[in-house]
């Protein structure tokens, strides 16, 4: 039987996973599929655990420099040949059913690209017991899957990432169409917002099929300013008409002082807007912050909202992104018009 489905993962560092994760794949009721695994430059022992299967269907490609997820896997679009991918993240697991069933979907609705739920897990007792993960457990697992339905989902997208990137399952020739983009950080955000400003659809199979690893050890801590800011450059780009609309004619002020806020503010002249300030929800004294060699102040939330002139918040505070939204919603304050969440 001809093969429909690719399953398509890259490799970077993965061996303390990748064998339970090949293993969950290998595994799928639906056995129809290809397996093309990319390996970005492991220093690790990653390809020798990769090499360690025998299965016909994995084909597994190497290279010795390191360049990033979305520069991998832009290239690998190349070398898919069946009509659909399912995404797999090198730690994650995918149920036994998964593909079976993301494909049946996928051929009964009217969609491009499908998602299904997730369920996290903690790697170790040590994250299981982290407030970490108890936030990730019972907020953002519930925030994810509940965003279920098309609208939902084009709604949602535009504000934040709620599309799991290891769990979709999509047309190849779609995916080919609108390429990744080649950063080592917000690849999947972007190419999904690069479908939705496309106009092609989402949609949401709602069965939890992929358990998502929660771990100490983090990509994007080890980033470096200009990795970081070249991927956040490219989702300001998707979304500059709304920022734009937003904060047309408006003082602009941003929510958060972390790596997100700041690496906004040093690119906010792309939308030829200047900063006012930093925003906080603690009050106190004003502070200042360094960006780019200029002092840019943190006023407290209450200060902000005090404020009489025109004025428009970016929300860049992915922890707290949620609690901030709905704190301004009940304030009577707009999305799209009062403030935008920048990711």
């Amino acid at each position: 039987m001809v093969n429909k489905v690719t399953a398509l993962m890259t490799t970077f560092n993965a061996s303390k996973w990748v064998e339970e994760t090949i293993d969950s794949v290998l595994s799928q009721t639906y056995p129809n599929f290809e397996f093309l695994i990319v390996d970005d430059g492991s220093t690790d022992n990653t390809k020798l655990k990769v090499e360690g299967f025998s299965d016909p269907r994995i084909k597994f490609i190497t290279y010795k420099e390191n360049k990033g997820v979305g520069y991998r896997l832009d290239d690998a679009l190349d070398l898919v040949t069946t009509p659909y991918i399912a995404k797999v993240d090198a730690d994650d697991i995918s149920e036994p059913n998964r593909f079976e069933e993301q494909l049946r979907f996928i051929e009964s609705r009217e969609a491009d690209i499908v998602k299904c739920h997730l369920n996290y897990f903690a790697d170790t007792d040590s994250v299981a017991n982290s407030s970490r993960f108890t936030v990730f457990k019972t907020e953002k697992e519930r925030a994810i899957n509940d965003i279920a339905s098309p609208d939902d989902i084009n709604a949602s997208l535009r504000q934040w990432p709620c599309f799991p990137h290891t769990t979709y399952f999509a047309k190849t020739a779609v995916l080919k169409r609108v390429r990744y983009p080649r950063l080592r950080i917000f690849e999947d955000y972007v190419l999904f917002l690069r479908l939705l400003n496309q106009g092609f659809k989402f949609d949401c199979l709602e069965k939890s099929l992929v358990k998502m690893r929660i771990s100490d050890s983090s990509t994007t801590m080890s980033l470096s300013q200009n990795d970081f800011d070249e991927g956040l450059i490219a989702v300001i780009e998707e979304k500059s008409e709304r920022l734009i609309a937003c904060t047309q004619g408006k003082q602009v002020y941003v929510y958060g002082a972390g790596k997100l806020a700041r690496s906004f503010v040093r690119h906010a002249h792309l939308l030829d807007r200047e900063i006012v300030a930093f925003v906080d929800k603690k009050d106190g004294e004003t502070s200042d912050v360094i960006v780019s060699e200029t002092k840019v102040p943190i006023i407290s939330l209450e200060r902000y909202l005090s404020q009489t002139a025109p004025k428009a918040l970016i929300v860049a505070a992915q922890p707290v992104r949620s609690e901030i939204t709905s704190l301004l919603s009940s304030l009577g304050k707009k999305e799209g018009h009062d403030f935008y969440v920048l990711a």
